[in-house]
């Protein structure tokens, strides 16, 4: 069963809204089994389906991936960084600084706000920063939206706020919950989906990572155009990847990889220090995530472009 939920969450990865039939012609299984699995998997809370939108589309047009050295206990700065609003992401991973925190502002002035209160945290010796350039792959999101007309009504952020919390929600059922058609739902919906301001995924449970092996990467690359963009076609087809960017700062990409084992980790990560054009690849193991969001209030979107 471990070998079939891992391959269970990453299709729905890739399609939250994905019918059960559809799921068990790609695993190889009868409808059935993907049918009580997903339904056990969401009651126990092990998954769940949610829309996720670009932070460009929120008004956050800076992200960052921050690493904190800490002197002394760990658990006061964890508790203090969960405060921070611009946190989307916050977890203890192995190695000499044992914070990493994805952060979104909406300014360069915003963010360096949020890094000034985080080095004011007690216990805090180090905040290291890698911006980032370029999104190619997010965990539910591809690449990033392209400039688009499309504005914002009522009617999209009834949608994306009812399917931020639920995001296998019938069309039939956003009609109920909107007040409006059940044809009207789906054709909005999937307007959304089309402009690729949010996507439908599946997101596991993990508080605490105890199956395979979640772990980041810092790749620093000293070879030309091509051959960067070899390595990035070479991390885009890793298994269990989660995420990658181009970053100014620390490392020339930044990755976080779900791998099913040690093996599978080792196996990657030497694969990647064998590519033409990579000079360092640093790692660490994400040991216990304390905060991964996905919903906001979407109100302050009325009026707004979608991209």
């Amino acid at each position: 069963m471990p070998d079939f939920d891992e391959d269970l969450l990453r299709a729905l990865q890739v399609d939250g809204r994905a019918q059960f039939s559809a799921l068990a012609a790609e695993l190889g299984v009868h409808r059935s089994l993907v049918a009580q699995r997903v339904r056990e998997l969401l009651d126990s809370g092990e998954l769940r389906v949610l829309a996720a939108l670009h932070p460009r589309v929120l008004g956050f047009s800076v992200q960052a991936h921050l690493t904190l050295r800490v002197a002394g206990p760990t658990r006061p700065v964890f508790e203090r960084l969960r405060g921070f609003d611009g946190v989307v992401y916050l977890s203890e991973v192995t190695g000499p600084a044992p914070v990493v925190a994805e952060v979104w502002a909406a300014s360069q002035g915003e963010l360096a706000r949020s890094v000034r209160a985080m080095r004011a945290i007690p216990g805090v010796i180090e905040v290291q920063l890698a911006l980032y350039d370029h999104v190619l792959k997010t965990l539910l999101l591809g690449e990033e939206p392209e400039d688009s007309e499309l504005v914002f009504d009522d009617f999209d952020v009834a949608i994306m706020t009812n399917l931020q919390r639920d995001g296998r929600l019938t069309f039939g059922e956003l009609a109920r919950r909107t007040g409006r058609s059940a044809s009207a739902c789906r054709s909005r919906t999937l307007r959304l989906l089309e402009a690729r301001v949010m996507q439908i995924g599946g997101v596991r449970r993990r508080s605490s990572v105890t199956r395979g092996v979640l772990f980041g990467l810092g790749v620093s690359l000293t070879g030309g155009e091509e051959e960067q963009r070899d390595v990035e076609a070479a991390v885009l087809e890793l298994p269990g990847l989660e995420f990658l960017a181009r970053t100014t700062g620390r490392f020339s990409l930044l990755a976080t990889v779900a791998a099913r084992s040690i093996a599978e980790y080792t196996e990657v990560v030497r694969g990647l220090r064998e590519l033409a054009g990579v000079h360092a690849v640093e790692t660490w193991i994400h040991a216990s995530v304390w905060t991964e969001r996905y919903e906001w209030s979407l109100d302050r979107l009325v009026g707004r472009r979608g991209g």
